[in-house]
C-alpha cells in the first residue's frame, strides 16, 4: 500500500517608492515583504482578489496534505498485558536470568503478541514497530526479546521469519483457510465473483483480507480452487471465477 505538487503562490506587482518616508517604511517592514522578480513589468496589475483566492486554493491545498499524511501513519490500539505496566510488573518488562524462567516469559509475552497482532490487523510485525509501540518498547534488550518470543511463536507454527535478517515477522493469527473461508462467504454475499490478488488490494482495500501479504492472497486464491469454491481464470495473477452452486 503520491506526491502532489503544490501551487506556486501569486506574487503581487511591487511598486517605486515615492519618498524617503515610505523608503524607510520599506525598510524597516522588510523581513515581511517578498520582493518581486525583475521580469515582472509595470503595466502588470494584480487584482485585490486573486491573492485571497491563491491563499484559498493553498489552504485546501495544504489540508489536503496534512489529511494524506495523517492517512499514512499508523496507529495501533494499545493493549494492556494481563500483567501490566512496568511500573506494576517490572521483571516483566526485561529477560529472566534463569534458563526455566525464560521460557515462562517467552510463552506470556508470545500469546499477548498473537492476541495484539490480531486485534490490530498486523501480519508481518517488524523489528522497528516492535522497539517502537507500547508496551514492548517499555522491554529492556528489545532486539533479544523480539527474536525470543518470535520464536516461541515459530515453535507453535503460528509464526515465520519474512528475511533473512529476521526483522520481519510473518505472524499468522489466523489460519490461511479461515481466510480462503472468509472470501468465499464475503463474495457470496456482495456478488462479487470475479476476484484476483490486485484487485482485492486496490479496489478492496477496507476489507480485513486485503490486508494480508500478496503472496498469501495468491495461497488463499489456491485454496478457494482446491476447497471447490472457485476455479481458475488466470492461476498467474490469481485471477478466479467463484462458484455459486
Amino acid at each position: 500500500m503520491k506526491e502532489k505538487r503544490k501551487e506556486k503562490p501569486r506574487e503581487k506587482a511591487s511598486q517605486e517608492p515615492e519618498s524617503a518616508e515610505i523608503v524607510a517604511a520599506s525598510q524597516q517592514d522588510e523581513a515581511t515583504l517578498v520582493a518581486e522578480p525583475q521580469s515582472h513589468t509595470p503595466e502588470v496589475v494584480v487584482e485585490d482578489t486573486k491573492p485571497a483566492t491563491s491563499k484559498a486554493v493553498q489552504g485546501a491545498e495544504v489540508l489536503a496534505n496534512e489529511t494524506e499524511a495523517e492517512e499514512q501513519v499508523e496507529t495501533f490500539i494499545v493493549l494492556t498485558p494481563a500483567w501490566g505496566g512496568p511500573e506494576e510488573s517490572e521483571w516483566m518488562y526485561g529477560i529472566p536470568p534463569r534458563e526455566e524462567d525464560k521460557t515462562l516469559w517467552a510463552e506470556e509475552w508470545s500469546d499477548y503478541l498473537l492476541q495484539w497482532a490480531e486485534q490490530n490487523e498486523v501480519h508481518v510485525l517488524s523489528l522497528a514497530v516492535f522497539i517502537s509501540e507500547p508496551p514492548f518498547k517499555n522491554l529492556r534488550n528489545k532486539v533479544d526479546s523480539f527474536k525470543m518470543i518470535a520464536q516461541v511463536l515459530i515453535d507453535k507454527e503460528v509464526a515465520e521469519w519474512s528475511d533473512k535478517r529476521k526483522r520481519q515477522l510473518r505472524i499468522y493469527w489466523k489460519p490461511l483457510e479461515d481466510w480462503a473461508d472468509k472470501i468465499y462467504d464475503w463474495s457470496l454475499r456482495t456478488g462479487k465473483l470475479r476476484l484476483d490478488v490486485k484487485s482485492i488490494v486496490i479496489q478492496e482495500s477496507r476489507e480485513s483480507f486485503a490486508k494480508l501479504p500478496e503472496n498469501d492472497l495468491y495461497i488463499v486464491m489456491a485454496l478457494m480452487v482446491e476447497k471447490g469454491f472457485a476455479e481458475w481464470i488466470d492461476k498467474k495473477k490469481g485471477a478466479i471465477l467463484i462458484d455459486t452452486q
